[in-house]
């Protein structure tokens, strides 16, 4: 409230995505090292093309309210299907230029809601959005991004950050028009009493407990985009692929380097 008061909405909205973005590159190493590129020629993430939240069912409908008070403005809206377990919320603030995707675990009957403005019921799974919060917490203004994605050349980043000892999943869209991929994901240590709590409540068994105490779960990615033809939006297919397959209860998603 504060920062809006002293400067308004769009500085306001300025400020906390780069915080957003400068926190999440605390945290990857892959945005560490691009980002020090980008500083050489004086880029910053000028190319930044859109900043990934996620969030609770909880939440949801608080996250949209925080961002529209930064002067987001809702754009297209996402179900990605009854298999997939999802659905996303894309906002932009039309002066900043800042496009935010939000995505969040949805139920296969609430296909037909505003899910961006109705609260969503408690629910008794968690998908791969539920399950990440769960074992890192909210991403706005706690755990941070799950990925930022910016404009590149594709192949070209591939090459430069294996030279870098950084390898790039397979691609998840891959047309003449638009070719996205993660870089190989960012393991973040899990507290023990998110796991404890998430094993209580039978979210995951003792195995997965373990594992995730031990060896922590995957928290972030840096995305590599090319886009062509003026083409602006988001193929929900091919991101229902990459959601799936970095699910932190899966072993790590097969990468190409």
């Amino acid at each position: 409230d504060r920062l809006l008061e002293l400067v308004g909405p769009d500085l306001a909205c300025h400020a906390v995505f780069s915080e957003e973005r400068a926190y999440w590159q605390t945290r990857n190493r892959a945005g560490q090292e691009q980002k020090a590129r980008q500083d050489q020629l004086g880029l910053g993430w000028a190319n930044h093309d859109h900043h990934t939240f996620r969030s609770s069912r909880q939440h949801f409908v608080d996250l949209m309210l925080a961002l529209e008070r930064l002067g987001f403005e809702r754009r297209e809206r996402y179900y990605a299907g009854a298999q997939a377990g999802w659905g996303a919320q894309i906002l932009e603030q039309p002066l900043e230029g800042i496009v935010a995707f939000c995505d969040v675990d949805l139920e296969p009957a609430e296909t037909e809601i505003d899910f961006s403005r109705r609260p969503l019921p408690p629910s008794s799974k968690l998908g791969t959005i539920g399950l990440w919060i769960g074992l890192h917490g909210e991403s706005f203004l706690e755990a941070g991004l799950h990925h930022l994605e910016c404009r590149f050349d594709h192949q070209l980043l591939r090459d430069q950050l294996a030279r870098r000892g950084i390898n790039t999943m397979n691609p998840f869209s891959d047309f003449p028009f638009l070719k996205q991929a993660f870089t190989e994901g960012e393991r973040w240590p899990v507290r023990r009493e998110r796991a404890e709590r998430l094993l209580n409540q039978g979210f995951i068994d003792e195995a997965q407990f373990h594992q995730f105490v031990a060896e922590g779960a995957l928290g972030s990615h840096l995305e590599n985009l090319q886009r062509k033809g003026g083409f602006k939006g988001f193929n929900q297919k091919s991101v229902s692929v990459i959601i799936q397959a970095t699910d932190p209860r899966r072993p790590m998603a097969e990468v190409q380097t």
